[in-house]
C-alpha cells in the first residue's frame, strides 16, 4: 500500500513537472524564427541619401507603414475595420516631414515592380487624407536639386510624377 502511494506521488510529480516544461516550451514555439533583414535595398538607401541632402531642413523617414499615416473615417466599426485591413500590410518608401513632424509629402521610388493601377489607388487614399505623393523613377533618379524642387516647390500639386 505504501509503495502504491509513493508511486502515485512520484507519478504526479513527474506529470506536474512535464506539464510545466511543456507550458514553458509552448510560447517559444509560437514566437517563430526570425533573422534581421535590411531596412532598405541598396538602391533605396542611395536614394535616401539624396533625399537627406536635398531636404536638410526636413526629416525623412524610410519604410513607413500606411497605417501610421492613415486612419479610417468610415461611419461604422465594420467598415473602419475593412479600411484598416486594406492598408495593413502596405508601406510607403519615404515620408518627408517638416521640423514639427507634419507630413509634407510621401516620396515613392518606382521600379518595374510597381503597378500603375495600384499606385493610383494608394495615391488616392493618401490624397483623401491631404498627403501628397511625389514619384520618381528608379532608373532615372534625379539629383538633389530636382528632388527639392519636386517635393518643396511643387507643394500645391496633389500627386507629382517627377520626370527628371
Amino acid at each position: 500500500m505504501k509503495t502504491l502511494i509513493t508511486f502515485i506521488i512520484v507519478g504526479s510529480c513527474i506529470v506536474f513537472a512535464a506539464s510545466i516544461v511543456i507550458m514553458l516550451l509552448k510560447p517559444a514555439a509560437r514566437s517563430g524564427q526570425f533573422r534581421a533583414r535590411p531596412l532598405m535595398t541598396d538602391n533605396e538607401a542611395e536614394f535616401f541619401g539624396r533625399l537627406v541632402v536635398a531636404l536638410p531642413e526636413h526629416y525623412v523617414f524610410p519604410q513607413v507603414a500606411m497605417s501610421a499615416l492613415l486612419q479610417s473615417s468610415a461611419a461604422t466599426a465594420r467598415k473602419a475595420h475593412g479600411d484598416r485591413l486594406r492598408i495593413a500590410q502596405q508601406r510607403v518608401d519615404y515620408v518627408v516631414c517638416d521640423r514639427g513632424c507634419n507630413v509634407v509629402a510621401v516620396v515613392e521610388l518606382d521600379d518595374r515592380t510597381h503597378s500603375a493601377a495600384k499606385d493610383r489607388l494608394r495615391d488616392g487614399r493618401l490624397l483623401q487624407a491631404g498627403i501628397r505623393t511625389v514619384r520618381f523613377q528608379s532608373k532615372s533618379k534625379p539629383l538633389p536639386a530636382a528632388i527639392r524642387e519636386a517635393v518643396i516647390v511643387r507643394e500645391d500639386a496633389a500627386v507629382v510624377q517627377a520626370v527628371v
